[in-house]
């Protein structure tokens, strides 16, 4: 266990390596885009994000909810009423929409209903509990998991579209860039939803040195790695494990690190965790088996 106290150089770097968490280079233009979309009232637009997994899609709208959290209000009556400006949920595999409706109500804090409760049962808690916490924002996320859903397509997307009608909320829909053939079902969906893509680093260029600069000035090491720098060969070598993918890179150095000790108690030498070429080798074959399912052409 991670000591959390600020006093301690040593758990202080182990707690930073845990939280990485750096924004990609498209994130604050999505960004922009969102609070564009959600801060026009009457004016409801959605969007479909899609891209490859493991490309920063979830981290993306983890870190966009932490801009609008969660907070609590007291009404008049004394009643605490808990205001979710912003909610994430997956979309379920397999999909349903009785499993769908379960999901909503999940990510609005309200426990499952026990039993066998209708759709139509469902649907009414959901939109009450959207006005009652004051939703503006709902984002779907793994929104390709309809494509392999034994329910019609057009069925799903009318389900979610109905909720943005009734409930005025924007959405953002995610998922593999397969998933933008369920944007074309329907004109409505096309102008409705403005498509973004995302995709992964594919070069080792100056914006994946950038972008590791910025893992090496979160992590704020007291001394240089060159994590950014070409002339180290950490770069290349870090482009070639991840592919470019953030969902893969990131977790490649936080192994690395733990491979060097930095979370065990013990742990007191900076010098005795730098990263090197084949320590990252190292942590790469142990994680690797995560890579195996991945289709390189498709990213």
């Amino acid at each position: 266990m991670v000591n959390s106290s600020t006093n301690n150089p040593f758990s202080d770097f182990a707690t930073r390596v845990l939280n990485l968490n750096v924004n990609l280079p498209f994130a604050e233009s999505i960004y922009k885009v969102m609070d564009s979309h959600m801060k026009r009232p009457g004016k409801t637009r959605h969007l479909f994000i899609t891209g490859p997994s493991n490309v920063g899609k979830t981290k993306l709208a983890e870190n966009y909810i932490k801009k609008y959290p969660q907070y609590t209000i007291t009404e008049d009556d004394g009643t605490e009423v808990d205001i979710r400006p912003v909610i994430y949920m997956e979309t379920p595999h397999p999909f349903t929409l009785l499993e769908f409706y379960h999901e909503l109500i999940h990510a609005l804090g309200s426990p499952r209903l026990g039993g066998v409760p209708r759709i139509n049962d469902l649907k009414t808690r959901a939109y009450k509990l959207i006005e009652k916490q004051k939703v503006k924002m709902v984002i779907i996320d793994e929104i390709n998991n309809i494509q392999t859903s034994v329910v019609n397509k057009s069925t799903a997307m009318d389900a979610i579209k109905h909720m943005a009608n009734k409930t005025n909320v924007t959405l953002v829909l995610m998922g593999t860039p397969e998933a933008a053939e369920l944007r074309t079902l329907d004109e409505q969906y096309k102008s409705r939803y403005r498509p973004k893509s995302i995709n992964r680093f594919t070069e080792c260029d100056e914006e994946f040195c950038e972008f590791l600069n910025q893992v090496e000035e979160q992590l704020k090491f007291p001394k240089k790695i060159g994590l950014g720098d070409l002339e180290t060969g950490l770069p290349q070598l870090l482009h070639y494990q991840s592919k470019g993918k953030v969902g893969y890179l990131i977790p490649i150095v936080q192994e690395a690190f733990d491979l060097l000790g930095v979370f065990q108690e013990s742990f007191n030498d900076f010098n005795n965790a730098i990263l090197s070429p084949s320590i990252l080798d190292e942590a790469y074959k142990i994680i690797q088996g995560d890579f195996i399912d991945d289709n390189i052409d498709g990213i």
